[in-house]
């Protein structure tokens, strides 16, 4: 991705809703905006020209104009006709990101509130919700006690009846799903550790967290959402290997694993 749609989706999540309008039409039309005068695109993203002149000095442009030249530029060697030249940037681009955002002592530490947590409760809602179910059968296969808990209500629950001893590990791209949050501040009343896994930028959830991992926003291309949870599972499998790097927990998922296949194969006998 190039360096100005790049920086544009760094800071996507601290957005007004104005300039998210704005970030999108650059994302999903990006050769479009190049030839809209500041006038158009007002009228296209339903802002206005003073909007849009914030936003291009938000993104480190001096004007609209600038901006346009600097994504214009840079579209020259974004050519989308070879979509495996463009999906192998965009992945690679986002793994570089992912690794630049989150630091050693950050992996580490969440490492260590795992190992440490008597039970963790694993939120999602939504898409995230598959994340969450995700880490939680590799928990569970390592012999951790962890559930993955992808109802609203069940969450409330959940944060009523947890301790200080208890860890929560919430995933949500937004950080700003309410019932997630208000699941989330009920746990921090009763001492509850929270690891956020959320997209770049200050929101609720990153408030209310003991350490966050920062994952990244998907590229809207028009038709859908690029590499929208990769991000989001390359943590997810740093954080294992981690885990796997304790010989008990290793054989202890190898065995799980092992169970769980011969099982498999009595089934299709």
């Amino acid at each position: 991705m190039s360096t100005l749609l790049k920086e544009i989706q760094m800071k996507y999540s601290s957005m007004s809703e104005k300039d998210k309008r704005i970030a999108n039409f650059l994302i999903s039309h990006p050769e479009e905006a190049t030839k809209c005068n500041i006038k158009e695109l007002a009228k296209k993203t339903k802002t206005s020209t003073s909007t849009i002149t914030r936003f291009s000095k938000k993104v480190s442009c001096k004007n609209f104009v600038e901006l346009k030249v600097k994504l214009a530029q840079e579209l020259q060697y974004e050519s989308h006709d070879d979509i495996h030249v463009f999906l192998r940037n965009h992945y690679k681009n986002m793994f570089d990101n992912i690794q630049n955002l989150n630091r050693n002592e950050q992996i580490n530490k969440v490492t260590q509130l795992i190992v440490e947590a008597k039970n963790i409760y694993v939120y999602g809602l939504g898409s995230s919700g598959l994340a969450a179910q995700e880490f939680n059968y590799r928990l569970s296969r390592m012999g951790l006690s962890s559930q993955s808990i992808t109802d609203s209500h069940l969450m409330l629950i959940r944060s009523a009846l947890c301790t200080e001893k208890d860890l929560i590990l919430a995933f949500s791209r937004s950080g700003q799903t309410k019932d997630l949050i208000t699941s989330i501040e009920k746990a921090k009343k009763k001492g509850v550790k929270v690891v956020s896994f959320t997209a770049y930028g200050e929101t609720p959830l990153t408030k209310a967290s003991d350490v966050t991992l920062w994952t990244m926003h998907p590229v809207k291309n028009g038709y859908f959402s690029t590499g929208i949870d990769l991000s989001t599972f390359y943590l997810i499998d740093l954080i294992s290997l981690k885990l796997l790097a304790d010989p008990a927990r290793k054989s202890t998922y190898e065995e799980t694993i092992s169970v769980i296949s011969s099982e498999s194969h009595i089934k299709k006998g």
